[in-house]
């Protein structure tokens, strides 16, 4: 039972809690935008899900980066405040390797060759839950000059994602450093392969008090989809799909994708005509002889705008047709010119 000295230690501890009749807060201050619409604001944190390898990192890559520029990424945008610009990303799941290379893509898709100084990156894989949290505490204590924080993933943060008074602590420990380090944090987290839903009773909290679930797929012709979950601040947001250019060698988004018909042209190829044939060849052609066929895949795909398997039919297509042909190294080279 409490006694009168632990109750009143409390009711001192409530009353900084009041609410004053003549204070009057600041403006929301929104640093995560998509679209336009207040995804992540300060003292609340942001839930991006999905499966494994689904492209989760690709777009973590990209918010960071969005953050080095004055214009979106993928009409992701994220904005640090003036007098608290740094950026803290926490990988508690990647090897070395994996961990730099995130580094390296963040450079790139911000088109630059450093990562800036308000950046600060940490690979954790190695420890254990509580050390982690710890960790990120001193941080914060440290570095009250970082306004997001992103912490890839949150899975990490308990022994037991099905634990429910664990996970409920991860919750309130999230509620506890967005509100004392008046910070916004952006939470990765796994879903499950049956149903979709973030895992476990983690999932479940983390959902129930975010400012924001996002949920990132992968379909059958390697797209990459960001698509709202659940908001609680803002309407939704139309999916924003994007796909690795072999040819670019960058991610692309694709704005309007019942205008892109890349794997759903026409398959039957004898309805083209001679002249479709030789227009696509000549474009081909003009500069180099002989392809390998992996870089006859990726200029096909390009220059005609069509999809991976529906380029190597083409292929198999022009060849029979002896359009084209190969030389003994397996060099394709234009068959109604040979050299």
């Amino acid at each position: 039972m409490n006694n009168n000295k632990d109750l009143q230690q409390y009711y001192d501890e409530l009353l900084k809690r009041s609410y004053h009749r003549d204070h009057i807060p600041n403006e929301e201050q929104i640093l995560l935008k998509i679209a336009g619409n207040n995804i992540g604001s300060l003292q609340n944190y942001v839930i991006i899900s999905g499966l494994p390898k689904s492209g989760k990192s690709t777009f973590t890559t990209s918010i960071v980066a969005s953050s080095f520029n004055t214009y979106d990424i993928f009409d992701i945008k994220l904005q640090t405040l003036p007098e608290r610009s740094k950026v803290c990303y926490i990988d508690t799941e990647s090897s070395e390797y994996d961990f730099y290379a995130h580094m390296n893509r963040i450079k790139k898709i911000a088109k630059l060759n450093y990562i800036p100084s308000n950046f600060n990156a940490f690979c954790l894989r190695k420890d254990d839950p509580p050390s982690i949290k710890i960790m990120i505490d001193a941080y914060l204590e440290n570095n009250k000059d970082c306004s997001v924080i992103i912490i890839d993933g949150l899975l990490d943060l308990c022994m037991n994602y099905n634990d429910e008074v664990e996970c409920r602590k991860v919750v309130n420990w999230l509620k506890h450093i967005t509100t004392v380090y008046n910070l916004l944090v952006i939470g990765i987290l796994h879903t499950g392969k049956r149903d979709g839903q973030t895992l476990g009773h983690l999932g479940s909290n983390t959902d129930r008090w975010a400012q924001s679930t996002l949920e990132v797929k992968k379909d059958l012709e390697g797209f990459f989809e960001l698509t709202p979950r659940f908001l609680r601040s803002s309407k939704n947001f139309d999916p924003i799909k994007i796909k690795y250019d072999e040819f670019e060698m960058e991610y692309s988004r694709v704005d309007d994708f019942k205008k892109i018909y890349k794997e759903k042209k026409e398959i039957d190829f004898n309805k083209y005509s001679d002249t479709d044939h030789e227009n696509l060849l000549n474009k081909l052609f003009v500069n180099t002889k002989e392809f390998i066929y992996d870089d006859l895949i990726k200029i096909i795909s390009k220059i005609d705008d069509r999809g991976i398997n529906n380029t190597k039919s083409y292929i198999k297509f022009l060849k029979d047709k002896n359009y084209l042909n190969k030389t003994e190294n397996n060099l394709y080279y234009d068959a109604r010119c040979p050299f």
